[in-house]
Formats: structure tokens, sequence, C-alpha cells
């Protein structure tokens, strides 16, 4: 996967950051609803590929009647062959729960610009362990639609939520009924309106929004990490004299964050996301340039992976240095 950029995220708007980790906008070409993104890989022609998933009351809060309605988005990794397709869902029990299948069509993949031209979705609703319960388990199995293998990646959205804020309410319901009859031709449509991902905005994406108001989820699907400048020793240059520096940072909230230095230069650092969304890390550097892998890990059973710009450790770092002017005299 790209790990040539990160997103930051502020209310799940995604806009460019300082540092670089992994792009995961594949699935909706950086739409607002989709939560997390976890890969999976196709080994054998006609056999499933699992990726398990975990919901819980701390991370997801459901709407009516204690349930909540997920969307899983299914494409084909750029690089692979592969035509995925989810072939079921099933509980902790190993029981299949119901989905609703759909299929984007050739024009929704081109006008939304996305990477992978094989995509469907499902949805299907599912109950939230409430407080104190333990969580619940899902496993997402995934099948080639050919005898091709290789890489994929689940989106996973909530159905309704036409405005990328992590929750779905009367206000998503009156975006959607705004665009009624729009279909991925038309200037008016909007991909996050538009809850089963068929290319068209009709009644059933009410419904689904409708059965899901009140959802709600503070998973995120990106990571940030930025060097304070306060531990960036000089010109910021990302070269200090410091042994240990500081890292801030956002991603999922109670996610563990881990610094692991790519040629063992350092020993690396671990931490747990705040229940704000937000992080800081103390990690110590070793001589010179110090390339940090950073993963965050969260309940959902997401990790976001990638590595940020190098860190140099140097007693004599670069500083301005400001002369003054001298006036020659005639």
């Amino acid at each position: 996967m790209n790990e040539s950029r990160e997103l930051q995220r502020n209310r799940r708007k995604p806009a460019l950051a300082v540092d670089a980790l992994e792009d995961r906008r594949v699935l909706s070409a950086g739409m607002g609803s989709t939560f997390a993104i976890v890969p999976g890989t196709v080994t054998t022609a006609g056999q499933a590929s699992s990726v398990q998933v975990s919901l819980d009351s701390t991370h997801f809060t459901p709407g009516a009647r204690g349930r909540i309605t997920i969307g899983i988005d299914v494409a084909a990794d750029p690089n692979a062959s592969v035509k995925p397709i989810v072939s079921a869902v099933k509980g902790a029990n190993g029981r299949g729960v119901s989905v609703q299948h759909s299929t984007y069509s050739k024009s929704l993949v081109k006008s939304q610009g996305m990477l992978s031209p094989q995509s469907s979705a499902v949805t299907t609703t599912v109950t939230v362990p409430k407080a104190g319960q333990a969580p619940a388990s899902y496993k997402v199995d995934v099948k080639g639609q050919t005898t091709d293998t290789g890489a994929y990646l689940l989106g996973f959205y909530l159905p309704g939520d036409s405005n990328g804020d992590g929750i779905v309410d009367k206000t998503d319901l009156s975006t959607i009924a705004s665009k009624f009859g729009q279909t991925s031709t038309d200037s008016g449509y909007a991909f996050d309106s538009d809850a089963n991902r068929d290319g068209k905005i009709d009644a059933k994406d009410l419904r689904l929004a409708g059965q899901n108001v009140g959802a709600k989820t503070i998973i995120s699907p990106v990571t940030s990490v930025n060097l304070d400048p306060a531990s960036d020793a000089g010109i910021s240059d990302r070269i200090t004299n410091q042994r240990v520096v500081t890292f801030n940072g956002s991603a999922s909230p109670d996610a563990t964050v881990v610094f692991t230095e790519v040629n063992g230069n350092s020993p690396g650092a671990t931490t747990t996301v705040g229940a704000d969304g937000k992080y800081s890390i103390n990690v110590q550097l070793g001589d010179g340039s110090n390339t940090f892998k950073v993963a965050a890990t969260d309940s959902f059973g997401q990790t976001i992976t990638g590595s940020i710009a190098a860190v140099t450790y140097s007693t004599n770092p670069p500083t301005v240095v400001n002369t003054v002017p001298t006036t020659k005299t005639a």
C-alpha cells in the first residue's frame, strides 16, 4: 500500500498534515462515512478469506432498538487482479447474519475517481453490546469471483452518514431526501448519500438511513503524527540536539500507537490514544538519522501503518545566524 501521504482527520474531514503516513483513501475516494479500512488477501481460488472485526459500546452507539447498520465496501488492491466480493458476514457463533448486496456501476467508479474498478458493497444490521458486555466479534468472508487471487481492502462505513461526522441524524436524512433521484452520472449526486452504494439515491437509501438514526462511531480511518516544534532545535529541519523528542497526533480513541525505528537505531515507544482521539509520545533518538514506522491499532480491528520523515539527532544542529548589516561610508 501507498505510504507517501498522511491525512489529518478533524471531525472526519480529511486534509493534508505534516508528516507522511499511509494514505488509506482507496475505497470511497476519501469520503467521510468510511470509518475503518482493513486489508485482506484471497490466497486460494474458490476459498474464502476472512477478516475479523469487533464492535463495543465504547466506540459504537446503536440506533433504534440497540442495533446499528454497517456498510462494507470491498475492492481489489490497486495492484491486484482479484475480483473480490463479500460472501458472508458471521457472528462469533459462526452463524451468518443477513446482508444486502450491491455492485458499483462503472459510472460510479469513474465519477468518484476510485482506484479499483472492481468494487461492491453489502449492508448488515447487527446488535451493539451494552456497557459492561464483551465486544461482539464478526467475521467477514471474502471470495474472488474468478480464479484470480490477491489483496483486497474492506471499507466499513455508516449508511446514512451523509456529512461524514460519524453519526447518523435527521440532518443526514434531509440531505439524502434533497438528493432523491440523483444517479452517479448527475452533478448533484453525493456518494455518502448513496447508503447502499448502488449508484442511485432512492427510497432504499432513505430507509437504511432512517433505521440508522442515532447510530454513531468514534473509530477513525486515519492517523496523524507531527513532531512537536519544541523538539526541533534550531531551525525547523527535523535535526535536533534533544535525545528525547515528542510527537503529537490523533487516531481512534483508545488505540495503541507504536513507534519502531526501522534500522534499530532507537528503542522506540508505545502509547495509548486518549478518549478525545489525541496522543502525545516521547521517543528516544539514536545517533544520526532516525526513521520511524508508526502503527496505530484500534479496538475495531484496524491497523494503520506508515513511515514518517526522518528525525536526526546531532550535538550541533543547524541554527539561524543573524548578522548585523554593515554601513558603508563614502
